[in-house]
């Protein structure tokens, strides 16, 4: 595991880019910072990445809610979560869940404090095994970032997902659970946008893709995972939040509410990976993660050689 603070003198942020139509051409794949570092080698040293996750080195696991290093992480051989050389998707080792009949998860949540952000990007890798069965329903609730006041995953001042929907739709969704009068407002935001985008909800929560749907998930590959968001100014509700499946754009709202009033101070302080499948594995099986990146810029897919 890699971290470091990042040189905050030389953030500069983006403007806001217009949200895109539904009828507009899927978005070409882009650059990001994993262009400028072949395999992800050397990426933990651009100023703009905050923490990057291998699993090259054993994860330094620190108490609950400490600096420097995850918590809640708990792996070894026999846990539900282990460290394992059969399939990385970059490197020599990856981390293997071992998901039991019946149960939601594998035990391996695992959370990382990061340094206060307005805006930040998150990059992991994915997989299931080439025999996956998706439970019925939902999940899995899979990466999260969280903003604010911290009282449980789904219990905060503000929490985004990146989740699986019926078998391999990639969604994004927000939550700000504390505050009833903004939940209200973005809910109806989230009706209007799927309205807009013409298609049925993909769960509850889930925000609409509108440049283009992303790319089902495939067991037994690897799929690239990224999702940003950008909190809006003070006193404003047009958040922006954005979603790449192998590298290409597939959401992009610029006018999303997510902060209730007199609660501007917010900033994105925390991120985790712990997949959660509501109904509980219909058999044992695997799925591994890798290649966690966390920016304040786009870093996009690994640059293979």
């Amino acid at each position: 595991m890699k971290f470091r603070i990042p040189y905050w003198s030389m953030i500069i942020a983006l403007p806001f880019l217009a949200a895109r139509s539904s009828a507009e051409p899927p978005a070409a794949i882009e650059t990001g910072i994993a262009s400028r570092y072949p395999a992800d080698r050397g990426i933990e040293n651009d100023p703009a990445v905050l923490l990057v996750e291998d699993f090259e080195d054993d994860p330094v696991v620190v108490e609950w809610m400490e600096d420097g290093g995850w918590f809640g992480l708990k792996y070894g051989p026999g846990l539900g979560s282990e460290l394992v050389q059969t399939v990385p998707a970059a490197g020599e080792r990856c981390l293997q869940y071992n998901l039991e009949t019946g149960k939601r998860t594998s035990g391996g949540g695992m959370f990382h404090k990061i340094p206060p952000s307005n805006v930040l990007y998150y990059r992991y890798y994915r997989r299931f095994e080439k025999d996956w069965v998706w439970p019925d329903g939902y999940g899995p609730h899979d990466a999260m970032m969280f903003g604010g006041e911290f009282q449980s995953p789904t219990h905060t001042e503000l929490n985004v997902y990146c989740d699986f929907w019926k078998g391999g739709e990639t969604i994004m969704r927000i939550r700000t659970r504390l505050y009833p009068e903004l939940e209200d407002v973005h809910k109806a935001w989230l009706e209007d946008t799927w309205k807009a985008f013409g298609k049925p909800r993909a769960g509850g929560g889930a925000i609409a893709w509108n440049v283009s749907e992303p790319d089902q998930i495939v067991p037994g590959e690897w799929h690239c995972f990224e999702f940003m968001v950008r909190l809006p100014p003070a006193g404003q509700q047009n958040g922006t939040v954005r979603l790449w499946v192998n590298g290409k754009l597939v959401g992009e709202h610029t006018d999303v509410p997510m902060i209730a009033p007199g609660h501007e101070d917010i900033l994105i302080n925390k991120v985790f990976l712990a997949p959660y499948f509501h109904p509980g594995s219909p058999r044992d099986q695997k799925h591994w993660a890798d290649q966690i990146v966390i920016a304040t810029d786009y870093i996009g897919p690994i640059q293979r050689q």
